[in-house]
């Protein structure tokens, strides 16, 4: 299981560096935009921007259980959009 400090470390990381986290089940979500998400104690909250936008808002969320997450890795350069 991953630790929430590994992902509040990712996600306070400056320069920011987006990365993808891979979920027991096969799900993939990419988090790009590091103020959409909240770490808690058990659970990451990945928000899911608007499609299409430039600089979006959070178009829903996604509750993760930390031990759901397999991996979380740096994404490429250019990056694949987000997969549910």
């Amino acid at each position: 299981m991953i630790q929430p400090e590994e992902l509040l470390r990712r996600l306070r990381q400056r320069p920011f560096q987006p990365f993808r986290v891979h979920l027991t089940d096969g799900r993939v979500y990419d988090v790009r935009y590091p103020d959409m998400n909240i770490v808690g104690t058990t659970f990451f909250m990945v928000g899911i921007p608007e499609p299409g936008e430039p600089d979006p808002f959070a178009d829903h969320m996604e509750m993760i259980d930390l031990p759901s997450i397999r991996q979380v890795e740096p994404l490429p350069a250019s990056g694949a959009p987000a997969m549910k």
